[in-house]
């Protein structure tokens, strides 16, 4: 059983059910690959994908992020560097989007499992 508290389980893509097995496959700036989700944990064996396609919700969840973080990106534009041009915000969401894409799409996917996935920690184990 994982010592590793639910934010910390969240924050590093844990397994819901035993908070050690990695969701994900590859590292979240292999462009190639950052997609790729374990079928099951790999050290408890629980199933992630509860029914096929599952993780299209995951996409409110990536939408409510973005719209923080640019939100968020606005005011601090605003406060700080006020006045400037509408090219400025649109430079800083364009950059934002290609720069953390990969970090916004596994965070979405993640929170959703954790959310709605029906899985308990130390639920059963193999």
């Amino acid at each position: 059983m994982s010592e590793r508290s639910k934010v910390q389980a969240v924050l590093q893509g844990k397994c819901p059910q035993c908070r050690e097995g990695k969701l994900f496959k590859h590292g979240a700036y292999n462009l190639a690959k950052f997609t790729k989700i374990n079928q099951e944990c790999t050290s408890c064996g629980v199933k992630f994908e509860r029914e096929p396609r599952f993780f299209d919700g995951a996409m409110y969840i990536s939408y409510a992020l973005s719209v923080g973080l640019f939100l968020v990106s606005a005011f601090i534009i605003y406060m700080f560097f006020h006045p400037v041009s509408e090219n400025v915000y649109m430079l800083a969401i364009i950059s934002e989007v290609i720069l953390l894409y990969p970090i916004m799409f596994r965070t979405s996917r993640i929170i959703y499992l954790y959310a709605f996935g029906g899985l308990k920690f130390g639920g059963n184990k193999r």
